[in-house]
């Protein structure tokens, strides 16, 4: 079996367990649920993951390494302010394109609250993401576009920047008559990156 092939087996496996592990959990879903999405043999599905947890975080690691990929361009803006825009509007492209995955990460959460490697898993992912948030946060410091910023204070502002990135992904979850995700990455970037480059006596809009 040549290289090619095995990756794309390892990913149908994945992919289909995301799949249930959004419409069943993760205590009530079993292998052979994750057998029957994949539409491959038990053998086949045990040849690569040894247990149903082996699986998930898997998928946790499938999940890094996509993120990282999708979001690299915005590294490659001109100016922070703009890298910060474009990381809104990446996660909501790909929330429009295959929200599956945002799907279940509310159950990847609750398991990480009682599972020590789930959690060191999730806590990778968190502070990959929160390290690129950072640089780019560093950079607009250094480059004075982020006046009312300081060096101390980066990793608070990534941490804050996180957390208004994750409401793109409730979207995929709940439905609002009143905001939709465009609105909300516009009004929430313009918010943030107002209060970053607010000069002393300003006020925000």
């Amino acid at each position: 079996m040549d290289k090619n092939s095995q990756t794309d087996k390892r990913s149908n496996i994945l992919m289909a367990a995301v799949k249930v592990l959004t419409s069943k959990g993760y205590y009530s879903s079993t292998m052979d649920d994750i057998v029957d999405e994949s539409n491959m043999s038990k053998g086949a599905i045990y040849h690569y993951f040894s247990s149903k947890k082996d699986v998930y975080l898997a998928v946790i690691d499938m999940w890094e390494s996509q993120t990282q990929e999708l979001l690299a361009p915005a590294a490659k803006e001109k100016s922070s302010a703009d890298a910060i825009k474009k990381l809104f509007k990446l996660l909501a492209k790909q929330l429009k394109i295959d929200g599956s995955f945002f799907n279940c990460l509310p159950t990847l959460w609750a398991i990480a609250r009682h599972d020590e490697d789930f959690k060191k898993s999730m806590q990778k992912v968190y502070n990959r993401f929160q390290k690129l948030v950072e640089l780019i946060i560093l950079r607009g410091i250094k480059n004075k576009e982020f006046s009312n910023l300081r060096t101390e204070n980066s990793k608070t502002s990534a941490l804050s920047l996180i957390l208004n990135f994750e409401g793109i992904f409730w979207f995929n979850i709940f439905n609002s008559k009143y905001v939709d995700a465009e609105k909300y990455i516009d009004e929430v970037s313009s918010y943030i990156l107002n209060a970053y480059t607010l000069k002393k006596g300003e006020k925000n809009a």
